[in-house]
C-alpha cells in the first residue's frame, strides 16, 4: 500500500512542477517576446490511432483544438489549448474528452517560409470514461500529455498553415493506471 501511495505521490509531483512551471511561463514580461510580440489565433483538427492493449492497433482519435499563442521570447511560445477529442475504442466504451492544455513551443528554425517547431504540453480535462475503461481510471478526470514537432508554413501576413505530429498519453492524473497511447496528426491554421 505504501509502494502505491509512493508513486501516486511522485506523479502528482510532476504534474505540480508542470503547472508550476507554465504559471511562472505565463507571467514572463511580453517584451521578452522581440519584435513578433503579437498574440496568435487558430486552430487544428487531429486525427490518430493507438494500442489500448498495447499489443495491436485498436483505437482512433479525432479532435477539434482551437488555441491561443503568446510569445515568451523569440524561440519560444506559450499556448493554450483547448481539446475536444473523441477515442473510439474497439471492444469497449468510447471516450469523448473536454479540456485544457497549455503547450511549450520551440522553435529553432525560422525562416521567411514559416518555421519548424517541437511541442511539449498537458492538460486536465473532463472524460466520458467514468469505470468503463479500465485503462484511465474509474473518475471522469483526465489528463493528457503530448510531445511532438511540426512546421508552420507561412500562407500571408498572420496567416500560416500548421501541420504536426503528435504522441498523446490520456490516463487518470491522480490514479495509477496504464492509459491510452495515440500517434496523431494534426492540420490547422493560425492567424
Amino acid at each position: 500500500m505504501e509502494k502505491i501511495r509512493r508513486k501516486s505521490l511522485k506523479k502528482r509531483h510532476w504534474l505540480f512542477a508542470f503547472v508550476y512551471f507554465m504559471v511562472v511561463g505565463a507571467m514572463i514580461s511580453r517584451s521578452y517576446g522581440g519584435e513578433n510580440s503579437e498574440v496568435t489565433y487558430g486552430f487544428s483538427i487531429l486525427g490518430g490511432f493507438g494500442d489500448a492493449w498495447r499489443n495491436e492497433i485498436n483505437l482512433t482519435v479525432y479532435g477539434f483544438l482551437p488555441r491561443v499563442g503568446l510569445p515568451l521570447h523569440r524561440n519560444w511560445d506559450l499556448e493554450l489549448e483547448g481539446n475536444y477529442s473523441y477515442w473510439n475504442i474497439r471492444k469497449e466504451h468510447d471516450v469523448y474528452f473536454l479540456g485544457v492544455d497549455a503547450n511549450l513551443l520551440f522553435k529553432p528554425l525560422q525562416r521567411s517560409w514559416g518555421s519548424m517547431f517541437f511541442l511539449v504540453g498537458g492538460g486536465l480535462g473532463y472524460d466520458s470514461a467514468g469505470k468503463r475503461v479500465p485503462q484511465i481510471g474509474d473518475t471522469h478526470c483526465g489528463g493528457i500529455l503530448h510531445a511532438g514537432i511540426g512546421f508552420y508554413y507561412n500562407l500571408g501576413k498572420r496567416l500560416a498553415l500548421r501541420v504536426e505530429y503528435r504522441f498523446y498519453h490520456m490516463s487518470d492524473p491522480f490514479r495509477n493506471d496504464e492509459g491510452l497511447n495515440s500517434h496523431t496528426a494534426l492540420l490547422g491554421i493560425s492567424f
